[in-house]
């Protein structure tokens, strides 16, 4: 079975100091809306780090939400949830 997880080299760049931001605003146990998720390794790297009680991803694109799906069984946190398919 191919590897449907993507990888951002942006991802990769930003996502210290969007912790940052978030750990300011995110209170422990809160429930997070994610719009226009992408790849999902946002919300891998960041749900564990801001102790949500949910991180519910969501990407109009398909292929964006079977990375999501992809990292989330990598990871098996179960309070990242199914991405949802979400035009805003």
């Amino acid at each position: 079975m191919p590897d449907a997880r993507r990888f951002s080299p942006a991802c990769a760049r930003n996502r210290e100091p969007i912790l940052g931001v978030l750990s300011r605003l995110v209170r422990s146990g809160a429930r997070v809306l994610e719009i226009a998720s992408g790849s999902g390794e946002h919300a891998i790297f960041l749900a564990p780090r801001l102790d949500v009680a949910r991180w519910q991803p969501s990407d109009e694109d398909g292929e964006a939400r079977a990375s999501i799906d992809a990292w989330r069984a990598e990871t098996a946190d179960a309070r990242i949830l199914p991405p949802l398919d979400l035009d805003v």
